[in-house]
């Protein structure tokens, strides 16, 4: 279990790189307009292509984020809980989780094949393939999915949940505040 488990890890670590690479060429993007736009020189389909891009990075960084414990969870009750009721709650969570974004992954999946059986291409200056932009919001959402099942199973067999906060500042207790703040 923790081969594969090191192993996923890889692969959203390698997401998070094809992220952040999609952000830097957005950057490019943008700069080479600015940098055209005072020599004159127009740069053609740059908005939508930083588009498209940007909705790669935002799903190929999902599952990365997932892991690093960067995803907005409420655990103001679960701070409260018994264990083995914060153990139930947390594996819960993940589950609906799971089939939420299986639920999204499929309908994705259904828009690139409609896409590309209908040869759908932008409105745009550029004609991009739809099945494009749409291949990576499918492939985030699969990696996301197998992150969140990972994580079902993880927990499940006892180990503490990977976006687990050890340390929560709004719920700190005021004795642990420093002693010129009380």
């Amino acid at each position: 279990m923790r081969r594969v488990r090191i192993a996923l890890d890889l692969v959203y670590k390698f997401c998070g790189v094809l992220a952040a690479i999609a952000l830097a060429l957005i950057a490019v993007l943008i700069l080479a307009q600015i940098v055209g736009r005072f020599f004159g020189i127009l740069v053609p389909g740059v908005n939508e292509a930083a588009a498209f891009l940007l909705a790669g990075t935002t799903f190929m960084a999902l599952a990365y984020s997932f892991r690093a414990g960067s995803h907005i969870r409420v655990s103001v009750v679960l701070h409260y809980l018994p264990p083995r009721l914060r153990w139930l709650a947390d594996l819960l969570s993940v589950a609906v989780a799971a089939a939420l974004i299986g639920y999204f992954a499929w309908y994705t999946w259904q828009l690139v094949a409609d896409s590309i059986r209908f040869k759908e291409v932008s409105d745009g200056l550029l004609a991009i393939p739809l099945a494009i932009p749409q291949s990576a919001m499918l492939a985030g959402l699969v990696v996301l999915a197998i992150a969140l099942v990972e994580e079902f199973f993880h927990i499940l067999f006892g180990g503490t949940p990977s976006f687990d906060d050890a340390q929560d500042v709004v719920l700190e207790k005021q004795d642990d505040a420093p002693a010129d703040l009380v």
